[in-house]
């Protein structure tokens, strides 16, 4: 069945080589992201998606709180680098220095670059969005290039799942999801092509958030592990229910890292800033407060339910049977990293992984009673995740990002977030 026939519901049928990509792109982006989605088959598809992705960034609505949102503090380094740019070398050798404490690559060269030129922001985050949306594209394409014939709409609900899990407004904080999808390219292309490259691909993260050391760590332990799925499963069980972890203890185990990364773990294990992260999420708006962990509940009852019922399927599907394995092996260390201040965020790369592996079994074999009532059952948590992740994106949209193109991007910024405008509405 070709593109053409896939029905997503109000997309209106439009080929992408109907008309050249780059010229719709230049008209009207968003109808370029449609198009493509739609026609998700078309060998110019994803090149769309990921022009799109350059104008989003262009268009983001980043903060202007230099004491909220990472994109202010982004911005304002573009701008304090233009008025004094140092040299490459003096910016080269601040890196895994004691005086800085640059531990990340990506970001600060980046912003060096654009600010040999510029000053203006929206050309930062255009190539923030850029390099974001193509490992993004990658992956969300590894999904659906496996698609064959016609899927349930509850198919469909879980793809639209897995896209806003690592959302493109994410590159609101770009040095950990932009590295969060440059590591999940890695495992995608190491466990499901065999490619051994994705192992390299995987520590790439790390030049964009040194953080990721753990994660690297996890594939290059899991890469000499014998694929044992009942010995994944448990450990993703058990972990699931251990309530707390010392960060003393934890500093102590991490005490072999290089002296420069130090610093960095004695602030991320420190009781005072574990108080203040705890502080922070209480005083988030219950709806998004209650999302991840319900997103969560729900991984972790369909995986259960998918490994107890179906795993006879796994011996005809090496390769599909690698990523199960892996997603309860990292999901299990992402739940003992969520007991560290911030460490809750690589349980979202877990959420990633897991929903891949799911919607892989989902679109290529069929479910066991209990799977498929269970995924019935699971809609209204996956319904509320996707709506509340779309609710946070709309405090870095603009009506722009619907409705412009790159030559109204250039006359008329957009500084106005979709929120606002329908607070302003409903007020």
């Amino acid at each position: 069945m070709n593109s053409t026939q896939i029905t997503i519901p109000f997309i209106k049928k439009t080929r992408v080589r109907s008309l050249p990509v780059y010229l719709l792109f230049l008209v009207w982006p968003f109808a370029l992201l449609t198009a493509s989605l739609r026609n998700f088959r078309d060998p110019n598809a994803k090149r769309g998606f990921i022009l799109f992705c350059v104008y989003f960034g262009f268009v983001f609505v980043f903060s202007r709180d230099i004491q909220g949102a990472d994109s202010a503090r982004y911005a304002q380094n573009l701008v304090d680098l233009h008025g004094f740019a140092p040299s490459l070398l003096t910016l080269w050798n601040s890196f895994y220095s004691f005086d800085t404490n640059l531990l990340d690559i990506y970001q600060p060269v980046t912003t060096w670059l654009v600010s040999l030129f510029t000053d203006n922001a929206h050309f930062l985050f255009a190539i923030f969005s850029f390099v974001f949306g193509y490992f993004y594209a990658q992956n969300i394409w590894i999904i659906l290039n496996n698609i064959s014939g016609k899927k349930s709409i509850i198919v469909w609900i879980y793809i639209l799942l897995f896209i806003l899990i690592i959302p493109l407004w994410y590159i609101n904080g770009v040095r950990m999801y932009t590295a969060a999808q440059i590591f999940i390219y890695g495992v995608f292309l190491y466990l499901l092509g065999n490619n051994r490259k994705g192992l390299i691909w995987s520590s790439a993260s790390l030049l964009f958030h040194f953080s990721f050391l753990l994660p690297v760590a996890i594939l290059f332990l899991y890469s000499i592990l014998p694929r044992k799925l009942p010995i994944y499963f448990l450990f993703f069980i058990v972990t699931a229910f251990i309530a707390e972890i010392d960060l003393f203890t934890i500093r102590n185990y991490l005490s072999f890292l290089p002296d420069i990364f130090q610093p960095r773990v004695i602030a991320y294990t420190n009781s005072d800033y574990a108080i203040g992260v705890n502080e922070a999420y209480k005083d988030t708006v219950w709806y998004v407060r209650y999302a991840e962990p319900a997103l969560r509940l729900t991984i972790y009852s369909l995986l259960s339910v998918l490994v107890v019922s179906r795993s006879k399927i796994f011996s005809k599907d090496p390769l599909l049977f690698s990523l199960i394995c892996f997603a309860l092996f990292f999901y299990g260390w992402s739940n003992l990293a969520a007991h560290m201040p911030s460490g809750a965020r690589f349980q979202t790369v877990a959420n990633f992984l897991s929903v891949a592996a799911l919607l892989l079994f989902f679109i290529k074999y069929k479910s066991s009673i209990a799977l498929k009532l269970l995924r019935f059952i699971s809609l209204p948590v996956i319904l509320y995740y996707c709506i509340v992740s779309i609710r946070i994106g709309f405090d870095f949209i603009g009506l722009s990002t619907f409705i412009g193109n790159p030559f109204t991007a250039f006359l008329f910024e957009d500084k106005i977030p979709i929120i606002e405008i329908i607070k302003s509405l409903l007020g």
